[in-house]
C-alpha cells in the first residue's frame, strides 16, 4: 500500500498544482491521503510528521525572505531600482549602433540587472514589478516587442539564484545540508553562468529580430504605467552601497544571512531616506507599510515551500520510499545523473528551486560523497539544476508574469522558457563538466 500512497500522492500534487490550487492545501490532501491509505495515526503523523516538516522549512528560509522582501520594498519605492536599470543601460546602449547591437543591450541590460538584484537576495517578485516599467522604457528605447519584455526580468529566477556567493536561498540550503562556503564550485558556477547568458543573448536575438521581420514592434499596453522620469532619485552608485554592504558581510566576513541582509535593508533605509514617500504625509508611516508588505511577501513563499517539505516528510516516513530510493541508486545510472533528476523533478512539480534543494538534493547525497564527488560538486550543481524546471508554465512565477505583463502565455511564455529553462539547462551541464575536468579548482 506504501508504492500506491506515494503515487497517488505525487500525482495529486501534480494535478492539482497545475489546476493552480494553493500548494498548502495541496500537500495537506496528499499527506493526509498516503496517512490513511497506510493506516497511520493521523492526527500523530500530521503534528509530529508533516507540520514539523514544514516549520522546519519555514525556520530555514523565511528570515532570507522577509530581510530580501525589506530591501526589495525600499528599492522600489525610493526609485533605487530605476537607477540602477537606467545606469546599466545608458552604458550598454551606444549612439549609432546597428539595430542587432540594440537588441542585445537591451536584453542584457535587463538580464544583468535582474541577476545582480537576485543575486543580493531580493525578493523576485518585487524585484520583477520595481523592474517591470524600466523594461519597457528600454524596449521602446530598443524597438523590441512587448511580448519579449518577461524573459529577461525572469533571470531573478536563475543564474542569481544558482551562482556561487548568492543570497538566495537555494544557495543557502545548500551551505546548510552541505556545510560548504557560499562560493562553493566558484569557478564552474561562474563559467556557469557565462555560458547562460551568452544562451540567452543568442537565442533572444535571434527571436526578436525574426519577429521584427514579419512586423512585430514595440507597443504599451493599456494597462502599462509608463515610468516617471521626473521623480527624484538615488544615484548608481549609492544605490550599490547596501548591496555590496550585503554581499560583502555575507560572503567576506561570513556573517549569517539574516543579519547580513538587515544591515543591507538599514544602510539602504538610511542612503535613501530622502527619497521615501511620505505617506499620509508621515515617512514612518511608510516604513511601517514597507515592513507589513515585506512580511506578508516573506511568509506566503515561505509556508508553500514549507507545506510541499511536510508532504515529502511524510512520504519518507514510508519504509516503502526508502526501499524505492534504495532501488533507484542500485542502478547502474551516474549518481550525477541521479541528483540531476532527483533536484530537477521536485523544483518541476513544486515551481520552487529552495524546494528542489530541501528535497531533492538530500536524496542523491550520501550516493554522490560515495562515488567520490565533493560537496562543492554536489552543492553547486544542485543550485543550477534546481533553476532548470521551477518555472513551468503552471508555476506561480509565470502566473505573476502573465498578470504584471497583460500578456497571454501564447506571447509571454516562449522568452520566459529560454531564459528559465534552455538556459539554465545549459549553464548546469556547463558547470557540471567544467568541476569533472577541473576538480582541484575552488
Amino acid at each position: 500500500m506504501g508504492y500506491l500512497a506515494i503515487l497517488i500522492g505525487f500525482t495529486l500534487v501534480t494535478i492539482l498544482v497545475v489546476k493552480r490550487w494553493t500548494p498548502v492545501i495541496v500537500c495537506i490532501i496528499a499527506a493526509s491521503v498516503c496517512i490513511l491509505l497506510n493506516g497511520l495515526p493521523y492526527g500523530e503523523t500530521m503534528n509530529n510528521v508533516y507540520f514539523a516538516g514544514l516549520s522546519s522549512m519555514v525556520k530555514s528560509i523565511f528570515p532570507c525572505l522577509f530581510a530580501g522582501s525589506l530591501i526589495a520594498q525600499v528599492y522600489s519605492r525610493t526609485g533605487a531600482v530605476n537607477s540602477l536599470g537606467d545606469t546599466m543601460a545608458n552604458l550598454l546602449f551606444k549612439e549609432g549602433s546597428s539595430q542587432t547591437r540594440n537588441y542585445i543591450s537591451c536584453v542584457l541590460a535587463c538580464v544583468l540587472t535582474a541577476g545582480v538584484l537576485a543575486y543580493s537576495g531580493m525578493n523576485s517578485l518585487v524585484t520583477i514589478i520595481a523592474l517591470y516599467p524600466i523594461a519597457m522604457r528600454l524596449f521602446e528605447r530598443a524597438g523590441v516587442p512587448k511580448k519579449f519584455v518577461m524573459g529577461p526580468l525572469n533571470c531573478v529566477y536563475t543564474f542569481g539564484v544558482a551562482l556561487p556567493g548568492s543570497v538566495q536561498i537555494a544557495n543557502v540550503l545548500g551551505m546548510q545540508q552541505l556545510e560548504t562556503p557560499s562560493y562553493a564550485g566558484l569557478v564552474g558556477g561562474i563559467i556557469g553562468m557565462i555560458a547562460e547568458i551568452i544562451v540567452i543573448l543568442l537565442i533572444m536575438t535571434w527571436m526578436i529580430k525574426k519577429d521584427v521581420a514579419k512586423g512585430g514592434a514595440f507597443a504599451y499596453g493599456s494597462t502599462d504605467v509608463i515610468a516617471d522620469d521626473e521623480k527624484e532619485r538615488p544615484k548608481a552608485i549609492i544605490t550599490l552601497i547596501p548591496l555590496a554592504a550585503l554581499i560583502i558581510a555575507f560572503n567576506v566576513f561570513g556573517i549569517e544571512i539574516f543579519t547580513a541582509s538587515m544591515i543591507g535593508f538599514i544602510l539602504a533605509t538610511i542612503l535613501f531616506w530622502k527619497y521615501l514617500p511620505a505617506r499620509e504625509e508621515s515617512k514612518i508611516t511608510e516604513l511601517k507599510d514597507v515592513c507589513s508588505a515585506a512580511f506578508i511577501q516573506g511568509v506566503t513563499p515561505a509556508i508553500m515551500v514549507g507545506s510541499m517539505v511536510g508532504f515529502t516528510s511524510v512520504l519518507q516516513a514510508l519504509p516503502e520510499y526508502q526501499r524505492m530510493i534504495d532501488a533507484v541508486f542500485a542502478t547502474n545510472v551516474s549518481p550525477v545523473i541521479l541528483l540531476l533528476l532527483a533536484v530537477s523533478f521536485i523544483a518541476f512539480i513544486t515551481g520552487s528551486s529552495s524546494s528542489a534543494m530541501r528535497i531533492g538534493m538530500p536524496i542523491a547525497i550520501s550516493h554522490c560523497q560515495a562515488a567520490g564527488f565533493s560537496n562543492a560538486f554536489i552543492h553547486r550543481v544542485s543550485a543550477f539544476t534546481a533553476t532548470i524546471l521551477d518555472t513551468m508554465p503552471w508555476a506561480s512565477s509565470q502566473l505573476i508574469n502573465l498578470s504584471i505583463s497583460g500578456l497571454d502565455v501564447k506571447d509571454c511564455y516562449p522568452s520566459c522558457f529560454v531564459t528559465t529553462v534552455i538556459a539554465p539547462a545549459v549553464g548546469t551541464l556547463v558547470c557540471v563538466i567544467v568541476m569533472r575536468i577541473l576538480p582541484f579548482v575552488i
